[in-house]
């Protein structure tokens, strides 16, 4: 298998194509270009993940929805298929979505926001093992 990046709008596009029986993108690009169906299934779709850091032990499902305000704005991506996307684009990593707002260094998992169950605001860094935090010495 070969990892394949593709904006949101083609990725939209792959799943309008889908024909059913097709549970995956190999299978409806197979379908589109005329592919015999592959021996085994590639992924089962119930168990994908809207983003994962094995860094930090997070795993956050699928539509996931985080949010921040910069200069004034509010901006919120969600977490889809191991990607954080934020309108028509994709990041792979929290920090690339960060830094396309066009801020300085900054740490990330702070600077983003979710709803926890009961509707409060929470820093996405409370979803991270704390354990597996490296504190700079002052």
């Amino acid at each position: 298998m070969r990892n394949v990046q593709v904006s949101v709008d083609v990725f939209q596009s792959i799943w309008a194509a889908r024909k059913p029986g097709q549970d995956s993108e190999d299978a409806i690009l197979r379908g589109v270009f005329g592919l015999k169906p592959a021996e085994e299934p590639n992924r089962d779709m119930t168990v994908t993940v809207g983003f994962y850091d094995p860094r930090y032990g997070v795993e956050i499902p699928n539509g996931f929805e985080i949010f921040r305000k910069f200069k004034g704005k509010t901006y919120k991506a969600q977490a889809i298929q191991g990607f954080w996307v934020l309108g028509r684009t994709s990041y792979p990593t929290l920090n690339e979505l960060n830094k396309s707002l066009g801020g300085g260094a900054e740490n990330a998992w702070k600077a983003w926001w979710y709803r926890d169950d009961k509707g409060r605001r929470r820093p996405l860094s409370d979803l991270r093992d704390q354990n597996t935090i490296i504190r700079r010495s002052a």
